[in-house]
C-alpha cells in the first residue's frame, strides 16, 4: 500500500512538471524591459501589462474582494493592481480573478453608467471600452473628494473567470461635471490619451517565460484602498452556466 502511495505521489509530480506546475501564484509582479515594475498573469492566456514610458510606479498590492451579485449572496474574487503616475493623472492596471463557481458579468456591462461604451476585436480578443464621470466614492484610485474621468479598457479571459482592467484617469473640475458629457473634442482627447497611457499584451509562451523571471507575489494592499469600494470598482459576479 504504502508502495502505491509512494508511485502515486511521483506520477502526479511528474505530471506537474510536464504541464508546467509551479509553486508561485499565477498572478503577481515582474520587471518590464525599461525596468517598470508590471503586472504579470502567468495563467492561460499570459497577460503582461505595458504602461508608456513616462509612467512612474507608485504602488501595487493584493486585495479578496466580495462583488455584488444577480443573487442575494456576494461572490467571491482576488484582485491584484498597480498604481502608476502618468502623463497628466492616473494609470491603474488589475487583474482581477473570480473564484468558483463565480464569472464576470458581460464587460459591456459597466460598473457604473458610462458616458461613452466601445467593443472591437484586439489580439484575437474582445476588448470593452468606456468612458466614465466618476467621483472618489466610486473609483477608490479617484483623487479624494474629487471626480474624476476616467478612461477604461477591459478583456475578460478563461471564460469569464478573469477581468483585465486599464484605468487611466484625470481629475475634474467640480464646474465641468454637469457639461463633460456633451464636449466631444474633449472626450476624443482624452480617450487618446487613455488608450496611450497602457497596452495590454498576450506574450507567447518564450516571451512569458522570460518576463516571469524575475516573478515576484503581491503583498496585502495598503488599507487605504477599501475591499468595498474595489468590489463594487470591479463590477457584478454572476454564477456560472446561470443556475441559483
Amino acid at each position: 500500500m504504502k508502495t502505491a502511495l509512494i508511485a502515486a505521489a511521483l506520477l502526479v509530480a511528474a505530471l506537474c512538471l510536464l504541464a508546467g506546475c509551479s509553486s508561485q501564484p499565477l498572478q503577481g509582479m515582474t520587471e518590464s524591459e525599461n525596468g517598470l515594475p508590471v503586472l504579470l498573469s502567468r495563467a492561460r492566456p499570459a497577460v503582461l501589462f505595458a504602461p508608456a514610458d513616462d509612467a512612474r510606479f507608485l504602488s501595487a498590492g493584493l486585495r479578496s474582494l466580495r462583488p455584488e451579485t444577480r443573487t442575494s449572496q456576494g461572490g467571491d474574487a482576488r484582485l491584484w493592481f498597480a498604481l502608476y503616475g502618468s502623463g497628466q493623472g492616473t494609470l491603474v492596471t488589475a487583474l482581477a480573478e473570480a473564484a468558483d463557481p463565480w464569472i464576470w458579468d458581460a464587460a459591456h456591462h459597466s460598473p457604473f453608467p458610462p458616458l461613452r461604451q466601445l467593443q472591437y476585436e484586439q489580439q484575437g480578443e474582445t476588448l470593452y471600452e468606456s468612458l466614465l464621470c466618476l467621483t472618489a466614492e466610486q473609483d477608490p484610485f479617484c483623487a479624494e473628494g474629487g471626480a474624476c474621468l476616467v478612461y477604461r479598457a477591459t478583456f475578460l479571459l478563461n471564460f469569464r473567470k478573469m477581468q483585465v482592467i486599464v484605468e487611466y484617469h484625470e481629475p475634474l473640475e467640480a464646474s465641468r461635471v454637469r457639461d463633460i458629457a456633451h464636449q466631444e473634442a474633449v472626450l476624443n482627447a482624452f480617450q487618446e490619451r487613455g488608450r496611450s497611457a497602457c497596452a495590454v499584451r498576450f506574450p507567447d509562451k518564450a516571451e512569458a517565460a522570460r518576463a516571469a523571471r524575475d516573478f515576484q507575489p503581491l503583498s496585502q494592499a495598503d488599507p487605504r484602498f477599501s475591499r468595498t469600494v474595489l468590489s463594487r470598482w470591479t463590477g457584478e459576479l454572476q454564477r456560472a452556466g446561470g443556475r441559483l
